[in-house]
């Protein structure tokens, strides 16, 4: 658990780093997976906080071969709907995260949102 404040993101990619290197992740994998883990701790931040005295979980856990991060935060998920032919300066993250896993799963409910984002070996 990191409290919901920007300013942890440092130790939320030094975690991802280190989860993805011990399950054998190579160096560019390692940082898609750091990036991915950064941009979606700053969303449940932003997005799914009230403020630095909300907390945000991360946990790295091995399923089925693959390496699983989820985040978990205390706020509702809003999907975003844009106009067509627009392309938005914000709202791309979940294409983000798409690009750097190979699954990302976005589960909201009663208690909050919960994203899960997987990467194979």
């Amino acid at each position: 658990m990191i409290s919901a404040e920007l300013s942890r993101l440092p130790q939320v990619r030094a975690f991802a780093d280190e989860a993805a290197r011990a399950y054998g992740f190579d160096q560019n994998a390692a940082f898609q997976i750091k990036a991915a883990a950064s941009e979606a701790v700053a969303n449940a931040i932003e997005h799914g906080s009230n403020g630095p005295g909300d907390e945000v979980q991360v946990e790295a856990v091995d399923e089925a071969g693959a390496l699983v991060l989820y985040v978990r935060d205390a706020g509702s998920f809003r999907p975003r709907v844009s106009r067509g032919g627009d392309l938005p300066e914000r709202g791309r993250g979940l294409q983000f995260l798409g690009q750097m896993m190979d699954d990302v799963d976005v589960r909201p409910g009663a208690r909050g949102t919960e994203v899960r984002m997987l990467k194979r070996l």
